[in-house]
């Protein structure tokens, strides 16, 4: 078998154009060797590839990586593709400052507080989500996905937002995402953080939007309904949540209901807490949060109109009742003061209570 050794010359040109060139835009001028034999003659003469990005072009990526242009980009890195540039870029945990999206969308919306904007924020937090993308160099993401039936919502915050985004759908889901890093980093300085599930946390709202931010919040993770002909209204969430509903709830509405912890998530350390209100209360509550609200998520405001149809009796206590509450309530335990109110249950005295103003347990109200 003969051997075709490599001469002067081939080498000559493989020094010359290996360490600067990709093999297919200069192997033809080695016309007796094919791509491969190139390859393992150069690794064995020890010549660097110009696949591999040098320290030189690494630090134009790291200068000019984030504001520049990529037809500039690739001015300034000739030997480069565009994927190339920004396979790099991700590799070395740079990220392109995309401050203005491709679709149209009002960058300034999270600036300016109003009772929009608390809804929105509301529902980001409990149904929306920050998606941290640094695949090829892109700008994180604010993420919205309902149910296809909700669908609505979702054309009502992008109406808002004046956004260009398409809405996309599945057989059973809605959802649309904005890339843009400075809407994003508005809702970061509003607390809103990526990774929030179980562990949200309540931004500086302006008293006169919390009740907003609280229809947003239940319109995502709550649920109004009606049960035994009682209207019912429900949230869940991570602890500092429930409780800033709670205590809202109870300061404004002087309205209480106990927090449940309902069930452990798969990190260990978060739990999901619920809160329920029944009866007239949740009439008061749905009152107060949907009466005269422009933006609300359908489904869930076509619920609260029913449950405020319902008409519910209410039993005025008689003195000698009033009196019994008044005495007992602080320093008697549950059963014995069910035994002494017969005709009523536990959850009407609570309420019966607090319009009395007294408590039985310390409770801090945090505005």
């Amino acid at each position: 078998m003969k051997i075709n050794y490599w001469t002067k010359e081939e080498i000559s040109i493989l020094e010359k154009y290996y360490p600067n060139l990709w093999i297919k835009d200069f192997y033809k001028k080695l016309s007796k060797r094919n791509r491969y034999t190139i390859a393992i003659k150069a690794r064995n003469l020890g010549l660097p590839s110009a696949k591999l990005w040098k320290l030189e072009e690494n630090k134009i990526l790291k200068k000019y990586f984030a504001e520049t242009k990529m037809k500039e980009l690739t001015k300034l890195l000739p030997t480069r593709t565009k994927t190339a540039i920004l396979a790099q870029g991700e590799r070395l945990g740079l990220k392109r400052n995309r401050n203005k999206s491709i679709c149209g969308v009002n960058e300034n919306y999270f600036k300016k507080w109003s009772s929009n904007m608390a809804y929105i924020l509301g529902f980001i937090i409990t149904d929306g989500c920050i998606v941290q993308a640094t695949r090829k160099g892109h700008s994180d993401i604010l993420s919205f996905g309902v149910h296809i039936k909700d669908i609505d919502i979702l054309e009502k915050i992008k109406n808002k937002l004046e956004s260009n985004h398409k809405i996309s759908t599945t057989k059973s889901t809605a959802y649309f995402r904005i890339t843009n890093q400075k809407i994003v980093n508005d809702l970061k300085r509003l607390k809103i953080k990526h990774r929030k599930t179980l562990c949200e946390n309540v931004p500086p709202l302006p008293k006169k939007y919390i009740k907003d931010f609280i229809r947003g919040a239940i319109d995502g993770d709550g649920s109004i309904y009606i049960a035994k002909n009682y209207p019912c209204i429900n949230f869940c969430g991570g602890k500092e949540m429930v409780t800033f509903v709670q205590n809202h709830l109870l300061s404004k509405l002087n309205v209480y209901s106990k927090i449940g912890k309902r069930t452990k998530a798969k990190n260990k350390n978060r739990f999901l807490f619920s809160i329920l209100y029944k009866g007239n209360t949740a009439k008061k509550i749905i009152h107060y949060l949907y009466n005269n609200s422009e933006l609300y998520l359908k489904r869930k405001f076509q619920k609260a109109q029913d449950c405020l149809k319902i008409k519910i009796e209410n039993k005025e206590y008689t003195k000698k009742e009033e009196q019994i509450i008044k005495k007992l309530y602080t320093n008697k335990t549950k059963n014995e003061i069910l035994k002494m109110l017969p005709k009523r249950s536990w959850r009407a005295i609570q309420q019966k209570s607090r319009i009395l103003n007294i408590y039985k347990y310390n409770i801090k109200i945090k505005l």
